[in-house]
């Protein structure tokens, strides 16, 4: 029975040692990738002390709408798209933050939309953070909203086995030699299709109170001493009562239906490459012409 149990011991600590080694191979991995597969681990890869003249955070509605190679041609300005799919103002107030560590911007600029209420993580926008939980400044935010931060951060390579689609072995080789989709455009990438023409109306709601996540970057950049704008990206064929966002929002510029041309859609909340250069021209000329 004794040595029953010290085998039993022996197992256990091995498995201990296996996991904490995975742990920290992973974990290195992330934090110096031959190739950024993530706007994270992008942003946190970028050479430090960066001079922009603007940068954008939002979701996949910036991510697929916004060209900073663009912005350039056009106006000179430099500039960087620090928006990815599926962030809420949560992982959006994480991204300004980690920007902030390291970066500077004259301008920021934050889209918000019919998803302005939400104010929990979202399960696959915070995906990205995850490898570096163990950094207290990240740690102490995502435990506010997730009960299983403190397991994710003291239980080693616990994080990973969970969300092993997203931060396993295969995006782990992935990080060796596959590039991201979105480096040599500064963050952007164009969305392809159309949508179909006999799509119906949408109509969406924003409820009349202020989001936390959005009110600490408002301070944020008040700290930082940086000019800061929200604004809503174009949408097809929906109501949304944007006049919410511009009660609870300073400097909002309401672009919800600047477009209305079908062709340049790919859906009811993305535009597609045609609508992608349209709407950044239109950008362009509201915030950077003088």
């Amino acid at each position: 029975m004794k040595a029953f149990f010290k085998n039993i011991v022996i197992t256990l600590v091995t498995f201990y040692i296996l996991l904490f080694v995975l742990d920290v191979i992973y974990t290195t991995i992330y934090n110096h990738p031959i190739k950024a597969r993530s706007k994270v681990t992008w942003l946190r890869s970028l050479e430090p002390n960066q001079e922009l003249d603007y940068a954008l955070f939002g979701s996949s509605r910036v991510f697929f709408h916004l060209n900073p190679v663009q912005i350039k041609k056009e106006t000179g300005l430099n500039g960087i798209n620090l928006s990815y799919p599926a962030a809420d103002n949560f992982e959006i107030k994480l991204m300004v933050k980690e920007f902030f560590k390291k970066h500077r911007a004259k301008k920021i600029f934050v889209q918000v939309d019919d998803r302005y209420n939400v104010e929990n993580f979202n399960k696959l926008a915070i995906n990205p953070w995850i490898p570096f939980i163990k950094e207290d400044s990240i740690y102490n935010d995502i435990k506010a909203v997730d009960s299983a931060a403190v397991y994710k951060r003291y239980l080693p390579f616990y994080r990973y086995m969970l969300s092993d689609s997203r931060l396993g072995f295969r995006e782990i080789v992935l990080s060796f030699f596959k590039p991201n989709m979105f480096e040599a455009t500064n963050g952007f990438a164009p969305m392809v299709g159309q949508i179909n023409e006999n799509s119906k109306p949408m109509a969406l709601h924003i409820i009349d109170k202020k989001n936390q996540h959005l009110e600490t970057i408002i301070d944020i950049c008040k700290k930082e001493k940086v000019e800061l704008f929200f604004f809503t990206a174009p949408y097809f064929n929906t109501q949304l009562n944007t006049e919410v966002l511009k009660k609870q929002l300073p400097n909002y510029h309401d672009f919800y239906s600047s477009i209305s041309d079908i062709n340049c859609f790919s859906d009811h909340l993305h535009l597609n490459e045609k609508g992608a250069k349209q709407f950044t021209t239109l950008f362009s000329d509201t915030y950077f012409k003088n």
